[in-house]
């Protein structure tokens, strides 16, 4: 049996070590991949079990819980049983939803309309009226099977009732509009009141706000779960004066449906 020289010998010796480097480097960058998408998925599990804990906590507010019990109990001191049981209907099923909805990352838009009134409702009978609200699809809006984060809307319209509307001068009533549509791709929902406009520190104070900081949040997380895009904006209204007439509220949100909700975070680029 014929020896191979010692040159090729050599030059085996040193591709086997290159092929066993290479090989050995491959796994190594595999395992890392592996580790770190394994702590990145434990991180976001965490946050995810934290937004679902903050989220119940804003919407369970407890001077909202407080007021609207202290509101049936007044009907039902005044005898009107009738608004007591229509008050208690409806809260008994907002807080249903609350607690069956929070733990989800997305209900359908339907699910969320039906939320989004019942507090509406709610705070209206409280509140005698003060307001009014109307939601408007506009055409080509999307269907009511699109699917949507939670909690995501209701804690800009209740701030919008409480620290706007409600200081309004009584001479004309509040107005709340929920406008639903679809422009350049993106879905959209867009709220517009009529209460007072903050001056410089609004963008401030909206972030301060408990609710609205945890939509945020929720945002932020479905963005980085998703690779989506999902953003909220804020400014004021003006009339042709120039002067502040209102605020307004944009939720640009990922146009899903359950038939196109991914099996892999990569889908949503």
């Amino acid at each position: 049996m014929e020896l191979l020289p010692l040159p090729g010998v050599f030059i085996l010796l040193v591709v086997f070590f290159i092929v066993a480097a290479a090989t050995g480097l491959f796994f190594w960058w595999r395992e890392r991949k592996l580790r770190r998408n394994m702590q990145q998925n434990i991180a976001l599990q965490g946050s995810r079990a934290s937004l679902e804990l903050h989220t119940i906590q804003s919407q369970m507010d407890p001077h909202f819980i407080f007021n609207s019990l202290n509101a049936i109990h007044s009907f039902i001191l005044s005898s009107s049983t009738e608004l007591a049981s229509t008050y208690l209907t409806r809260f008994s099923k907002l807080m249903r939803l609350t607690l069956e909805n929070s733990s989800k990352e997305w209900i359908s838009l339907e699910e969320e309309l039906e939320s989004l009134e019942l507090y509406l409702q709610l705070e209206q009978l409280r509140f005698e009226g003060q307001f009014e609200y109307v939601i408007h699809r506009l055409p080509g809006c999307p269907q009511l099977s699109v699917l949507v984060p939670p909690f995501v809307v209701q804690p800009h319209v209740q701030n919008a009732i409480w620290h706007r509307l409600l200081h309004r001068s009584a001479e004309q009533k509040g107005l709340i509009s929920i406008e639903i549509g679809r422009k350049d791709g993106e879905f959209y929902i867009r709220l517009e009141d009529n209460g007072v406009a903050r001056q410089s520190t609004f963008h401030g104070y909206q972030q301060r706000t408990p609710g609205t900081r945890v939509a945020a949040e929720r945002l932020h997380w479905l963005n980085a779960r998703y690779h989506t895009h999902a953003a909220i904006t804020t400014g004021h209204l003006y009339d042709q004066h120039h002067q502040k007439t209102g605020t307004y509220t944009v939720i640009r949100l990922p146009d899903v449906t359950a038939a196109s909700m991914p099996e892999e975070a990569e889908i949503f680029k």
